[in-house]
Formats: C-alpha cells, structure tokens, sequence
C-alpha cells in the first residue's frame, strides 16, 4: 500500500463534500487517515453527526459495519459514509453494509455499470 497515494485518493473522493469527521474502520486505515490529516490540516478524526468511515480495503464489510455500530452506539448520527480505498473483490452495485447510509469505493475503473454513481474517481455504491 502506498501511504501517499492512498491518502490523496480518500481526499479526492471527499473533495467538496460538507464538513465531516473521519473514523478509520481498520489500523490501515488509521495509518490513511494519518497521511490524509498531514495533507489536509482541516480534516478531523473522530465521530461526529456526520461521519465517513474510511477503510483501505474492503471484500464483506465487516470492518466497515462494525465501525458504523460503534458510531451509531455513541452518536446521533444524521449520516455516515463510508469510503473505501480499494475492493478485493469486483464491485458489486447492490452492496449492502449494516449501517451505512452509502458506500463509495475510491480506486475502480472508470466504467460504471447501470444503476451506480460515479465519485470523483471510483464508484458509487448506494448502501440502504
């Protein structure tokens, strides 16, 4: 994994988007978040009513849905999303992650398949 790139791949997925803190879903994901809190000083760790949890990979969820439980255990959450570096497996558009409001995966090929979005340089993934 390359620290640098991954960090600059999570910021070009959020760019624009409204304020947020950030919850890593996995130590690899801290090590991310990191690298991405050094390059944008205005990013914020931590859980908020608007969180997005990051994770580096993703196959099943699990990291992902357990840190959504944990969210929602301690907050009053008006909206998490999760952002995930890269899929271990092929992009499934009918994913599904207990908890979260939407998915977006950031390093897929650029061709979206029907009934999905396209974030910025990956793919969208509507999760409930």
């Amino acid at each position: 994994m390359d620290l640098a790139a991954s960090a600059r791949s999570f910021l070009e997925c959020v760019d624009g988007w409204d304020t947020f803190t950030v919850e890593a879903a996995s130590p690899a994901a801290e090590r991310v978040l990191g690298a991405a809190m050094m390059l944008n000083p205005d990013l914020r760790g931590g859980c908020s009513h608007r969180t997005v949890i990051l994770d580096v990979n993703i196959a099943s969820g699990t990291l992902v849905a357990n840190a959504a439980r944990r969210i929602r255990e301690s907050t009053n959450a008006e909206w998490l999303i999760a952002v995930v570096i890269n899929s271990l497996t092929d992009t499934d558009l009918r994913w599904s992650i207990d908890g979260v409001d939407s998915l977006f995966v950031c390093n897929q090929s650029s061709e979206v398949r029907e009934g999905g979005q396209r974030a910025d340089n990956g793919v969208g993934v509507r999760a409930r």
